[in-house]
């Protein structure tokens, strides 16, 4: 009885410890739009792209890495940089955004505020069409995987020639696009991947959350959550799992920062760059 008592108490103080403690983790753009004020509008635009690359913050990049989003448009298979399909006419190609980063590698300087490694999340995003229930067919899984292989390639390629340290990380919504990847391996991948499972609004909020028991068997190294809608039980999974926790969300909150402060994750994907970034090092 006292030992249970003690182990509690234990748990309370560490707890309350991890809540004291200035958080560290490192700051990705998300949908590589980090220019202010935030725009939504221009999530998954080439000039953001290159705005958020920009962004300074006491002479050093203000963040550790970027997301990039693919999307296979099922009508005509097309692999595009895109969010979504809400502009029917989009045709910038996935691997466009690949290569302003192989740009940015070439330039002198360091390209993370901190952290010894900048990474790449590789979204492959889980529906073809403006309606978020219309998935992929097997053939669509393995044209978006090989996609998804390319911009790798420009990145990894980049990565080697200007002596970056650089991990990219394919995640998605879809459990069966990350194994399609897994399965269209190519043979050289000379810089270091990863595989991350994306938790966000649940349902009936929004359909495309998978429940983490589906990602059974995929080498997932990162979960990543909104922390608004994290559960204690999914945050005990992750942990169980071995695998790293990472936040993403669209306005940041004194929620989002009391989130922050309690669970400690890896990353934070966000819009808000500079406000995090300030928010981290002050």
């Amino acid at each position: 009885m006292r030992t249970t008592s003690l182990l509690g108490l234990l748990a309370l103080i560490a707890g309350a410890a991890a809540a004291c403690t200035q958080p560290h983790p490192i700051v990705i753009c998300h949908n590589a739009n980090c220019g202010e004020p935030t725009d939504p509008e221009r999530d998954d635009t080439l000039p953001a792209f290159r705005e958020s690359l920009a962004l300074e913050e006491g002479g050093l990049p203000v963040i550790d890495g970027i997301e990039l989003d693919s999307f296979l448009r099922g009508a005509d298979s097309a692999c595009l940089y895109a969010h979504d399909i809400s502009n029917a006419a989009e045709k910038t190609p996935a691997t466009a955004p690949a290569e302003e980063l192989a740009q940015h590698f070439a330039k002198p300087g360091p390209i993370t505020f901190s952290a010894p490694q900048f990474l790449v999340l590789l979204e492959l995003k889980a529906f073809v069409s403006a309606n978020t229930k219309d998935r992929h067919t097997p053939d669509q899984r393995n044209l978006h995987a090989q996609c998804a292989w390319e911009i790798y390639k420009i990145i990894s390629d980049a990565a080697v020639a200007n002596n970056r340290d650089v991990m990219v990380e394919f995640q998605s919504f879809s459990p069966d696009l990350l194994r399609a990847v897994i399965a269209n391996k190519p043979a050289s991948t000379p810089t270091q991947y990863t595989f991350g499972a994306i938790q966000g609004v649940p349902s009936p909020l929004d359909d495309q959350t998978r429940e983490l028991r589906e990602y059974t068997g995929l080498p997932i190294t990162d979960v990543q959550f909104h922390p608004l809608f994290m559960q204690e039980a999914q945050h005990e999974a992750v942990l169980r799992s071995g695998a790293r926790l990472s936040f993403f969300w669209f306005s940041t909150t004194t929620e989002v920062f009391a989130a922050i402060r309690k669970f400690q994750p890896f990353a934070v994907d966000t819009s808000e760059a500079r406000l995090m970034r300030r928010w981290l090092e002050r």
